[in-house]
């Protein structure tokens, strides 16, 4: 093939996703859209410059070239500041699992004990079975089936048990707030010494919305969080504490160990979407959680069983549907994508069904979605579940992508 041949197909494909996209209703629970603003704000020419620093001092750059660089990073970190309530903020991690990794290797030390959630990235973990062998004993975190989240009295006994250097909470599947407090509590009675580090990723936006508890108010040391599930903003990581002390232990971790540039070009853009969040947030988060508990009631109107159905099927963005009667969890997701609904397959315990979907309602929310809508997406998702004909679930699904194209959030300004 030619090279005009082969740069065509790369448009071709672009193209090609772009179409499939736009007419397609994503129910991924970690991704979003963002506003206009932020889409302006990538800066492609700083997307080719390098502005390291050292420590956690912004102004002290490695390169020449970056006074206004430091200014517009400096800028991003005041409007987090203010919006999270953290003294300190690091927006260098270009992902939500390098902040989490950056995090647990800086506080950790060999031999230490680090609890982890089930369905959190484990980063002890990680560490302690790379080629490298860093010794971390990662143990997991007793988890509460029925109620979909951290087993408090069992976890609290590991505590004691254990007494671990880190324990890690939050998770990539985010249904009901976690016993912060408590674990906080807990961890000061056997353990004070330790640190409680909080993953945040899938509920960042709801915590800027002031619809999910923050956790650096209840007690976390550390929160890390990649910026663009709820959040909305470009891809990319962060850590908050209000202890400078562990600021500076984790910045080193992050630059220069992990990574050299932080990919400057989102930094505008992030420190806009900061900025709608605190104009806009609360309502916004208001949206993304009715959205998600109303289409959970629909759902099970729909005989489709979910968990949590006793406890108002989600206080977030997630949903998580059983799906054993219709199938295994993948080839479930298949054929909802066959009619241009995206959904994530998910496993599950015996104790609920071992196959499930996850699925989350924050860009659609992000995009136009109503509690008016529900009834029609809750029948789209149930007639592809029970293989009903996927081309005309499909042109409904194309109706109802196409009206909330046209509405899609902007904060133009």
């Amino acid at each position: 093939m030619s090279f005009k041949s082969r740069v065509q197909e790369i448009d071709s494909l672009i193209d090609q996703h772009r179409e499939f996209r736009e007419n397609s209703l994503n129910l991924i629970a970690s991704e979003n859209y963002p506003s206009a603003l932020v889409d302006r704000l990538v800066s492609h020419d700083l997307n080719h410059r390098y502005g390291n620093y050292i420590g956690i001092d912004l102004f002290h750059r490695h390169y020449q070239g970056n006074r206004y660089i430091a200014k517009i990073e400096a800028l991003a970190h005041d409007v987090a500041k203010e919006l999270f309530g953290a003294a300190y903020v690091d927006l260098r991690p270009l992902s939500g699992n390098l902040a989490g990794v950056a995090a647990t290797f800086a506080l950790a030390r060999p031999g230490d004990t680090a609890l982890e959630v089930l369905h959190g990235h484990k980063y002890a973990k990680k560490l302690s079975e790379t080629a490298l062998e860093i010794d971390l004993k990662s143990i997991q975190i007793p988890w509460d089936w029925e109620r979909f989240n951290v087993d408090l009295e069992k976890t609290v006994s590991l505590i004691e048990q254990e007494r671990p250097k880190l324990v890690t909470i939050g998770s990539g599947v985010f249904l009901f707030p976690h016993p912060v407090r408590e674990i906080r509590e807990a961890m000061d009675r056997y353990v004070p010494d330790s640190y409680l580090i909080f993953d945040a990723a899938h509920v960042i936006g709801l915590v800027a919305g002031k619809r999910f508890p923050n956790p650096l108010e209840e007690g976390a040391d550390v929160v890390i969080s990649s910026t663009h599930k709820t959040l909305a903003g470009p891809q990319g990581g962060l850590v908050m504490t209000n202890d400078k002390s562990l600021a500076e232990q984790i910045g080193p971790a992050i630059a220069p160990l992990l990574e050299s540039n932080h990919h400057l070009g989102r930094i505008p853009s992030l420190a806009a979407t900061f900025l709608e969040w605190i104009e806009f947030g609360e309502a916004h988060a208001s949206a993304v959680i009715r959205n998600a508990k109303a289409l959970g009631a629909a759902l099970h109107d729909r005989g489709i069983p979910l968990v949590g159905e006793a406890l108002g099927y989600t206080e977030t963005h997630t949903l998580l549907l059983i799906v054993e009667e219709f199938g295994e969890g993948k080839a479930v997701a298949d054929r909802l994508e066959a009619c241009n609904i995206i959904a994530g397959a998910m496993a599950l315990s015996e104790e609920l069904g071992t196959h499930g979907l996850r699925i989350g309602v924050q860009e659609l929310t992000r995009t136009g979605m109503t509690e008016a809508d529900v009834p029609e997406i809750a029948d789209c998702i149930a007639d592809a579940l029970n293989e009903k004909d996927q081309e005309d679930i499909k042109s409904r699904v194309r109706d109802l992508a196409n009206r909330f194209r046209q509405v899609r959030f902007t904060s133009e300004v």
